[in-house]
């Protein structure tokens, strides 16, 4: 008897050289119309995150500068002339004054280079100027490539300190369009104070007050940061020194939540560039050649208009504003090493009432962690009265996230406001048992720009220098330009209850409550409202308790990837999105089948053994030596099409599923175990469509002379995950008895 042949799937190898990128908060993908473009390579999450368990810092640290040097291969537009037109101030007047302040300081650096001794009555400190461009002389004549890169640090320092002493002297002036100055750190090549890792800055650029002190300034921390400029010692380096400015600006997303873009600036040898950076692409532009009178001009006039701009124009955002906790004598502010202490005023405005309400922060939720993507933040807040915190005043949720929109953003039917509003305004007369989000306010956010107030979008950051965005081509395979750019709007949601991390269960009977209670919600706003999530995670499933000894409640977050759908057939057409390690196999594969609730099941049934894996408190915490040995760390890393074959082969049968993930769960989990292999056995055991692996292809079919077929499988009717879709309804009622089946045995547990 011939052995039984391999079942066949339609996973085809990764092309090489393709990066798969699919990060855990929005895969960084390119929206145009419905188009996602995805870049090439899955990536590790940051510390702390739940399915971070595993990786060692090293492998993080290894996966961070591969995909740095992605992000400068594959979204980097170099030599763009017109950058500095996003940093200019907002009027033609102003614009003309930092032309003219340009010219003053330019023309005095080039007398005393040239060894000219400076008139008195000038009114500026020439001992402190001559000091600055003592440095300022060796950087020019250092040439294209350096020994050592560290003289560099103290040139450029030289050089910002040498234009902040020329503007400080004009900004006492009688309207002075000096807004601020900009000054180096006092601390070259260093680990800020607020870091998550060893890595060390090259020199730091902070933001103060023209009354300061022109000097080096205390600048520990990430959160002080106007940017970061990064050194090497040749002129070859380019692209490594912009990898390494990736790598550390996502720290100043991480621990500035009013910064709605970055500068940074790299340094070459005698070539500087200035770098913007956007949720969807790096703009970088041409060389500024210390060594040339044009190259020095150039620079000076960087740091000129960044004194001068609007402060929205260097990437802040104006309706949240930094509330001072501890002040040092340079202006900077002091860090105990909690980000939680940097509280912030925030104005929430209202489409559909057009007022502004503001809150005051209590604590941070979750901060972007990703150069690329929405920026998600989130944080627990008290309405604002002018006069702090109050401990008794009711705590909201306030999300901030940059979102892909389509034009108008007010009439996008993808909108995560429009989509709240829908499940308020439904479950308002006739509440559910469980929770849900219910927002309060939900708006676009506002800037005051030229005299008017306008939606905070990709466009308006365009808009600002006189630039036209444009939407990315359709065909991708069309190489785009620089002005090719996604549509993202700023969008800004005040919601209740107050919920916390998954993580703080205290055991398996709670967890499977949460999970249960979070997939009610699921389930009614899919059913009454047409609302169908797409993105079940870790993440977006939190805890929410009325007291300290009461039984926890499960709240479902995050309808960022929601769409309506019709309440009848309540699916949509194929388009990836979710988050690693908890995507369905069809949607990390993008397969050309509707987009069911089942896709979201799936994905809970994946929220299940990732943290019965991994451990639920810190208490049950796996040792990432142990994790890294076990099959489930496939659904991690690694390519689209690796981590979509290693799902299908863990749960095509029973046995698989039980012998690869079941039996690596942790070891005191009792009802974990049970509520797994129930979900595995409603989602994959219906006997109409039952595993995961496509069903064999007659040989002599495929192998017909007549036929068209290349012998290749085709995602049809021998797919299950694809013949699943005709089933959807008695899936999942099996899925709503196992919930409450569950969740029975849970509360008599505790």
């Amino acid at each position: 008897m011939s052995p039984p042949k391999p079942r066949r799937t339609l996973n085809k190898p990764a092309k090489e050289g393709k990066l798969q990128k699919l990060s855990n908060e929005d895969m960084s993908q390119k929206f145009s119309d419905g188009l996602k473009i995805t870049p090439r390579k899955s990536r590790t999450s940051k510390s702390g995150a739940v399915c971070s368990y595993g990786i060692s810092e090293q492998e993080r640290n290894e996966d961070e500068e591969k995909y740095a040097k992605h992000l400068v291969k594959n979204y980097t537009h170099q030599d763009i002339s017109e950058l500095l037109d996003f940093a200019q101030p907002a009027t033609t007047a102003s614009q003309d004054a930092a032309e003219l302040e340009t010219g003053f300081i330019s023309n005095l650096m080039e007398r005393i280079l040239a060894g000219e001794k400076l008139p008195t009555k000038i009114g500026l400190d020439s001992r402190l100027l001559v000091q600055f461009a003592r440095e300022i002389g060796k950087w020019t004549n250092g040439g294209s490539s350096r020994k050592f890169e560290k003289p560099l640090y103290k040139h450029f320092t030289n050089f910002a300190l040498f234009v902040a002493q020329c503007l400080k002297s004009k900004a006492a002036s009688k309207n002075s369009d000096i807004a601020r100055l900009i000054l180096p750190a006092e601390r070259t090549d260093y680990k800020p104070d607020d870091s998550n890792d060893s890595r060390r800055i090259d020199v730091g650029l902070a933001v103060r007050g023209t009354d300061a002190s022109v000097k080096c300034v205390s600048l520990g921390c990430y959160a002080d940061m106007l940017c970061i400029a990064e050194a090497k010692k040749n002129r070859a380096l380019d692209k490594d020194a912009l990898a390494q400015l990736f790598m550390y600006s996502v720290n100043m997303y991480m621990r500035q939540p009013n910064r709605r873009y970055l500068w940074g600036l790299t340094i070459c040898a005698d070539e500087v560039y200035a770098c913007l950076m956007l949720n969807d692409g790096f703009f970088v532009s041409p060389a500024m050649r210390i060594s040339e009178l044009a190259g020095r001009k150039m620079l000076i006039s960087w740091l000129v208009r960044w004194s001068m701009c609007p402060e929205d124009r260097l990437g802040y955002d104006p309706t949240m504003r930094r509330v001072p906790v501890h002040s040092n004598t340079d202006g900077g502010s002091s860090y105990n090493g909690k980000v939680d202490d940097r509280m912030y005023t925030i104005d929430c405005y209202d489409d559909k009432s057009q007022e502004i309400t503001t809150y005051i922060t209590k604590r941070t939720i979750t901060s972007a962690d990703d150069m690329l993507g929405r920026h998600t933040r989130c944080f627990v807040a008290t309405r604002y009265s002018g006069s702090g915190t109050d401990s008794s005043a009711t705590e909201f949720v306030i999300k901030d996230a940059w979102s892909p929109a389509k034009h108008p953003p007010l009439e996008d039917p993808r909108d995560e406001i429009r989509l709240l509003r829908k499940i308020h305004d439904t479950f308002e007369d006739d509440t559910p048992d469980h929770i849900y989000p219910n927002m309060l306010v939900g708006g676009h956010v506002r800037l005051d720009q030229k005299d008017m107030s306008t939606i905070d979008t990709t466009d308006a950051i365009f808009n600002a220098a006189g630039v036209d965005r444009i939407d990315p081509p359709s065909d991708p395979d069309t190489k785009s330009a620089w002005k090719h750019q996604p549509l993202r709007a700023h969008r800004r949601i005040v919601m209740s209850p107050v919920g916390h991390s998954i993580k703080l269960v205290q055991n398996e009977a709670e967890l499977i409550i949460v999970l249960v209670e979070a997939m009610q919600c699921y389930s009614s706003v899919l059913g009454r409202c047409g609302v169908l999530h797409r993105d079940i995670s870790a993440n977006n499933i939190l805890v929410v308790r009325d007291g300290e000894d009461t039984i926890p409640r499960g709240l479902l977050i995050d309808f960022d990837f929601a769409i309506k759908v019709d309440t009848q057939e309540r699916s949509a057409r194929p388009a990836r999105s979710g988050t690693m390690p908890y995507m369905s196999i069809a949607n990390i594969l993008n397969l050309d089948t509707p987009r069911t609730a089942l896709d979201d099941w799936e994905s809970l049934l994946y929220v299940v053994c990732w943290l019965a894996t991994v451990g639920i408190t810190s208490n049950h915490r796996v040792p990432d030596t142990e994790l890294g040995k076990k099959p489930i760390k496939n659904w991690r890393i690694g390519s689209p099409e690796e981590i979509a074959d290693a799902k299908r082969n863990h749960v095509d049968s029973a046995r698989n599923f039980r012998s690869n993930i079941v039996s690596r769960f942790c070891a005191q989990y009792k009802l974990l175990p049970r509520f797994a292999k129930a979900l595995h056995k409603a989602l994959f055991g219906n006997g109409n469509c039952p595993g995961a692996h496509l069903d064999d292809v007659d040989d002599e079919e495929s192998s017909d002379d007549d036929s068209d077929s290349d012998d290749k499988p085709t995602e049809g009717s021998n797919d299950p995950l694809v013949k699943r879709s005709a089933h959807v309804d008695a899936i999942l009622a099996d899925l709503e008895k196992v919930l409450d089946n569950f969740k029975s045995k849970a509360l008599a547990a505790l």
